[in-house]
């Protein structure tokens, strides 16, 4: 009775850490959906695109996660009650963030000219601005590299309660000061600068709730080698595949803004913030995943119901959003940014849908990887991805434009997709086709039901924000609906679903 009674609480744990993620989704997005095309319209198509081409840079330059390694061994060392190894450990990953973050700072800094006037050729009325907003962009970076050890502390900890309250008030603080600076005229500097400072209060308030919260925590400036070599060993892997993810983000726009301008680099950019939002919806659900694998690690069975049950709630999400997002993909973009828009940019949509829905669904297996410790399994991954898609966004765009480097991208993203069962092979011994049929089977059923019922009431009303929501809300009650009926929900997962309800 006893050992039930842990594993429901555990489970309940674990259900709270998720919506905590899934809050770090939720709240900036209501807001974020306002913002955007308050900015597009404030700042216009061709400065946007500018925009949307420095804050590449400031997610994907330099911004290499180190602090992954500082989530993994404060799960695992708790669990096996090593804790005294917690401070170097912290102190290693934080210096090694301190100079990546450096050398990131000095490159951009000194290379801004170059990359906007020779490889971006982005036309002379927008070279300054542009070189100032990656001067901006720099310090950015180096705030961003500290936050992540920080917020890193409070992830490895389960402190998903302070870690989403903190990130949802970063979120909302961002939103809410664009939208003001896009409504009264502010152009994109000033977004960038408000950026800059609520990035770095937020960093501050990371650092102070994680030595709140963590006794151990602290800054060494000098401890063991060996915890250094840990810490560079697990990065390197993290380093290495987010190097080629940023190579390729950094590509594809500059690739895009350099061969047919930044106007449709804004056109391809904006449908994948839509797609970007399902995965990152998804990203937050599976931010527990990471440390729980780490202290799973030598339990395969409890290791591989955590894999089933996340692949199918995965699933569960991401096909009705991918769904909707492809049939309503012409009247989603015309409510929210205008029918011209639309019409440039929702076929871009579809594709983008495609390829995320894919990398989402992966996200299961290659956080479990990770937390296993295989990051370098990730990064030779993530090679394959990248040389499959520069290669063919390099021949695609001249003939097909914005949509022909969307499939290029799908193209290397379906590739990795397929690693996903090699992965079950190699930690669970064999590929999980049960689980996968029982999926398909359902899913797409009630997938078409679901997208059945959505055009039925859309092209029964006329197209507005109401005649939407109502569309996607029937359409996802029918969805829901059969697959409860299917069974698609498992009894324990049914009577933890019901006692949280009650609760």
């Amino acid at each position: 009775m006893d050992s039930r009674i842990k594993q429901t609480e555990t489970g309940k744990s674990i259900f709270k850490n998720v919506l905590y993620g899934f809050s770090t989704w939720l709240l900036p997005l209501g807001l974020s959906f306002v913002a955007t095309p308050i900015i597009v319209r404030s700042l216009g198509n061709e400065v946007y695109g500018i925009y949307a081409l420095v804050l590449g840079f400031i997610a994907y330059s330099f911004n290499f996660s180190i602090g992954r390694a500082i989530t993994k061994y404060i799960a695992e060392y708790s669990a096996a009650g090593k804790k005294e190894f917690i401070r170097d450990l912290i102190s290693a990953a934080f210096f090694l963030n301190l100079g990546v973050g450096v050398i990131g700072v000095l490159v951009l800094i000194f290379s801004s000219r170059w990359l906007v006037t020779d490889v971006f050729r982005i036309d002379a009325e927008y070279e300054q601005i542009s070189i100032y907003s990656l001067y901006i962009a720099a310090a950015l970076i180096f705030v961003a590299m500290l936050t992540q050890i920080f917020n890193a502390v409070l992830q490895g900890m389960h402190r998903f309660d302070v870690y989403s309250k903190i990130y949802n008030l970063n979120g909302i603080s961002l939103i809410v000061g664009n939208i003001y600076l896009a409504l009264n005229g502010y152009g994109v500097l000033a977004l960038l600068w408000w950026n800059l400072a609520i990035s770095s209060i937020t960093c501050v308030v990371y650092a102070v709730s994680a030595w709140r919260l963590l006794p151990e925590f602290g800054i060494n400036f000098v401890f063991p080698v060996n915890v250094f070599r840990l810490v560079l060993s697990f990065s390197f892997g993290v380093i290495g595949y987010q190097i080629l993810a940023n190579l390729l983000l950094l590509f594809e726009r500059g690739w895009i803004t350099r061969r047919l301008g930044p106007e449709s680099l804004t056109f391809y950019v904006v449908p994948m913030t839509l797609s970007l939002l399902m995965h990152g919806f998804i990203s937050s659900l599976s931010l527990v995943l990471f440390p729980l694998a780490s202290e799973l690690q030598d339990n395969k069975e409890k290791l591989l119901r955590l894999y089933t049950k996340a692949t199918k709630i995965v699933c569960l999400l991401v096909v009705f959003i991918g769904l909707t997002f492809v049939f309503q993909s012409h009247e989603l973009l015309t409510v929210w940014i205008g029918a011209d828009f639309a019409d440039n940019s929702y076929d871009l949509l579809i594709v983008h849908t495609v390829t995320f829905g894919l990398v989402a669904i992966q996200i299961v297996s290659w956080q479990m990887t990770e937390g296993l410790g295989f990051p370098g399994f990730n990064f030779k991954v993530f090679s394959i991805c990248l040389i499959t898609s520069v290669t063919l966004m390099f021949f695609l765009i001249d003939d097909f434009g914005g949509i022909g480097v969307a499939f290029a991208r799908l193209a290397g993203f379906g590739g990795i997709f397929l690693f996903v069962f090699y992965v079950e092979k190699w930690f669970f011994e064999s590929v999980q086709y049960r689980m996968w049929l029982r999926i398909m089977a359902t899913l797409s059923v009630s997938g078409a039901l679901g997208v059945l019922v959505e055009r039925l009431v859309m092209l029964s009303l006329p197209l507005t924000w109401f005649s939407l929501f109502l569309a996607v809300f029937c359409g996802g009650v029918v969805y829901c609906g059969v697959v409860w009926l299917a069974g698609y929900v498992s009894e324990d997962e049914k009577l933890l679903l019901k006692g949280l309800i009650k609760r």
